[in-house]
């Protein structure tokens, strides 16, 4: 709904899941960034590669290309808050006027994949409504999943799972400055260190 009723927000699809469904992300920035992003991308590949960049060519790139903030959640399907988060986040971002909100729409594109794990968000959403409908205890999530269960979010040595491999062909394809993966933990959203979690 948001890039329809926004010029702010481009809806893209990322690739398609083992069990068919849509991986997304919206780019969302200022009509006039947006307008560019092609430009952008470009510039951001060739920040990316010292072979084919100069130092001076770097220092000027480096004054009109826009930086991607590309967050993403829900790569473990029962972390349901970072999806729920990200989706008013997204809405804040493309309709909110305030200085702080403009100063990152114009200086920033931030990306958001709410739901990197599609297969397994249904699947949780699914559970959640069957025991909320029926009363009865919900069965458990034996995986999130096609065959995966937590390990999917260090699938990245493997490559073997498509939202892995989708993911990756994005930040090949767009090189973001920052790549910001939300989990959660008890009812924190968290980063964790090795030793965390911490809120």
């Amino acid at each position: 709904a948001l890039p329809i009723s926004s010029p702010r927000v481009r809806f893209m699809k990322l690739g398609v899941t083992e069990e068919g469904r849509d991986q997304i992300v919206i780019a969302i920035a200022d009509e006039a960034v947006l307008r560019d992003l092609d430009k952008h991308k470009a510039e951001l590949a060739a920040l990316g590669d010292p072979r084919k960049t100069t130092e001076a060519q770097a220092k000027a790139l480096i004054q009109t290309a826009r930086p991607i903030y590309w967050i993403t959640s829900g790569i473990h399907s029962p972390e349901t808050g970072g999806p729920e988060m990200l989706i008013e986040l997204a809405y804040r971002l493309a309709v909110e006027d305030t200085p702080f909100i403009k100063n990152i729409r114009d200086n920033c594109i931030t990306f958001i994949t709410p739901v990197v794990e599609v297969d397994g968000r249904e699947k949780i959403v699914d559970n959640y409504y069957y025991g909320k409908k029926t009363g009865k205890q919900k069965p458990p999530s034996m995986y999130w999943g096609k065959y995966v269960q937590h390990d999917n979010n260090r699938d990245g040595m493997g490559q073997y799972l498509k939202l892995t491999q989708n993911i990756t062909a994005g930040m090949l394809e767009w090189h973001p400055t920052v790549m910001h993966d939300l989990h959660e933990a008890q009812s924190y959203l968290y980063v964790s260190t090795g030793t965390g979690p911490y809120n």
